[in-house]
């Protein structure tokens, strides 16, 4: 079996991890690479397929997954062997370890490399920014108030909306009666800010990805207080 680790900073805690992770129909479609689920009774059937640059590679298989502090373990079988996705939760980090059992396996090195990496850079993000924002906001996913809202929330609500929604395009609309901000995600790249206030509007052009966006990048977005955020598709 070939099996690549990665090592991924990471600031949250074990629940959450569990609170992301105990969900692959939401955690799966999140993930950088194109993912599909289907249940079939009581089983679910996990397409994979990455296609990136020069490299390509394609599993599907039967999904099972196993929870024991600190380790999260997805395993899938299917016709051409075993795949295995693994993550381990430390202190500061999160370790990201994919494995196949499957016939050319060494050639496979830098393909585990990259679902290792960004599988874990996901789910580190996404359990961030769900322990931050999970217990702020009232309502569903498309429609919720956030009581204490200021720019610094805005990264992590965009990438609980992403994770909730399980779409990679959509637009979240902030408003408290008096001001209103707007946001465009397409295609996982968060690509612009909007504001309007009672002084004037401002546009900041962003440019980067839902899981690196930092609360940097929402500076000039002068909003606080209670928010209503409506989620538009």
């Amino acid at each position: 079996m070939e099996s690549e680790v990665t090592e991924v900073p990471f600031s949250a805690q074990w629940e959450s991890v569990v609170a992301i992770a105990g969900d692959p129909e939401e955690l799966f479609p999140s993930f950088p690479y194109r993912v599909r689920l289907v249940k079939e009774g009581n089983r679910t059937i996990v397409s994979l397929s990455v296609r990136r640059f020069l490299m390509k590679f394609d599993f599907e298989g039967v999904l099972e997954f196993t929870f024991g502090e600190p380790f999260v373990t997805y395993v899938m079988k299917g016709r051409k062997g075993l795949l295995i996705l693994s993550f381990a939760a430390e202190e500061g980090a999160l370790l990201a370890r994919a494995s196949a059992d499957i016939a050319g396996e060494r050639r496979l090195r830098r393909k585990l490399r990259f679902l290792a990496t960004e599988s874990g850079k996901t789910l580190a993000r996404m359990a961030e920014s769900y322990e931050l924002v999970a217990p702020k906001i009232i309502g569903s996913p498309a429609d919720f108030v956030v009581q204490n809202f200021d720019p610094s929330l805005l990264p992590h609500i965009i990438r609980y909306v992403r994770l909730k929604l399980g779409k990679p395009s959509f637009a979240l609309v902030g408003s408290n009666g008096g001001e209103r901000f707007s946001v465009t995600i397409r295609d996982n790249v968060v690509e612009r800010v909007e504001h309007e206030g009672p002084t004037g509007s401002a546009i900041i052009e962003v440019g980067k990805g839902v899981l690196d966006v930092t609360e940097d990048d929402f500076l000039g977005i002068d909003a606080t207080g209670r928010y209503e955020i409506r989620i538009f598709r």
